[in-house]
């Protein structure tokens, strides 16, 4: 399997990287099963519409997490890998090598995913493109990596005002590992809030599980039997105590949430109107609307905090993407164990 190019610069290459045409593809892909997915659920096939329009967003969304994911992998370990990329050098520059033999030497080591930028600031050179262009060029290929760049940056300083080129790239190369280590002191303290966010939605998932199944009791929810609150006989609550039936279609706001109750099975299948004889005896119109609120609040609370989670992180809440495909099938499974099907 050919490996990704996350790295390339955008000035000298035509056309778009394949990252982008898997995100892309995946999004156009995505957008037409939705688009099928709703006309399902239009003409009346709930289970089906339903199954088809999660599995749009999902193959919308999955392709981008999975890719950032693996960019991100790929950015720290160039970073773990460039200060001994940078020691060698300086170590080929003491002994009177020029920069083109430094380099040719460096290029047989091995540097895990930092040798293919490796051989290809070496091809370049050997092609005749002067060294300051080829940092240049290295540089806005790894513009997603603060620890390459700051130390590009500096021999690039270093070499247009005629400094010993050796002596700072041993600096760069310590002050390269210093900061590394410090990002990594940072990315310690920061996957404890990371694992605070975790903890936060998984005990809204249970706190939600836990008010649905108390309402359930107090409602009478799914049963024949009245709950407390409908059994009210010395009044206090007033004539309509007990639970509304929400999807009886005259309140439209609501009907988006009883479709939702269907797809996802949390009525049964043989419910057809919520306000028929049958659906009105076992309260399935408001079964279907407070478990549907429950499962959509569940979902709004993992997508938000998987935001927050990707925010603190990495300082974007695009990079939450990952972390929302975490904590969703989790929520999504733990709901429908324990609540979904009461």
């Amino acid at each position: 399997m050919p490996r990704l190019d996350f790295f390339r610069d955008e000035e000298t290459q035509e056309g778009r990287p394949t990252t982008q045409k898997i995100v892309l593809g995946s999004g156009v892909v995505g957008g037409v099963v939705v688009l099928t997915g709703a006309a399902l659920l239009l003409v009346g096939q709930a289970r089906i519409g339903g199954a088809v329009l999660i599995s749009g967003f999902i193959l919308g969304v999955l392709p981008y997490g999975v890719i950032s994911f693996l960019k991100n992998r790929a950015v720290n370990e160039i970073e773990r890998q460039f200060p001994t990329f940078l020691n060698d050098l300086a170590e080929s520059k003491r002994g009177g090598q020029t920069f083109i033999q430094a380099r040719e030497s460096s290029r047989d080591s091995d540097y895990g995913r930092l040798s293919p930028e490796i051989r290809k600031v070496y091809n370049e050179m050997t092609w005749g493109v002067p060294f300051p262009d080829v940092m240049e060029r290295f540089s806005r290929r790894m513009d997603d990596s603060q620890v390459v760049q700051e130390s590009l940056t500096i021999l690039l300083q270093s070499f247009r005002s005629g400094g010993n080129i050796t002596a700072t790239v041993d600096s760069i190369a310590d002050d390269a590992a210093d900061l590394r280590a410090i990002l990594q002191k940072k990315s310690s303290q920061v996957k404890q809030q990371v694992i605070i966010m975790y903890v936060i939605y998984f005990l809204f998932v249970g706190i939600t599980i836990g008010v649905y199944l108390m309402m359930s009791q107090l409602l009478g929810l799914g049963t024949t039997e009245e709950g407390v609150l409908s059994g009210d006989s010395a009044g206090f609550l007033g004539e309509d105590a007990g639970a509304t039936n929400f999807c009886r279609g005259d309140i439209l706001a609501a009907q988006p949430l009883c479709v939702n109750a269907k797809v996802f099975g949390f009525v049964p299948s043989n419910v057809t109107s919520y306000t028929s004889d049958y659906a009105t005896r076992y309260s399935y119109g408001q079964t279907a609307y407070y478990k549907s609120l429950m499962f959509v609040m569940l979902m709004i609370q993992g997508i938000a905090t998987g935001a927050v989670a990707g925010q603190v992180s990495e300082g974007t809440p695009t990079a939450g993407v990952k972390h929302a495909i975490i904590m969703l099938p989790i929520g999504f499974a733990g709901f429908l164990l324990t609540v979904g099907l009461v």
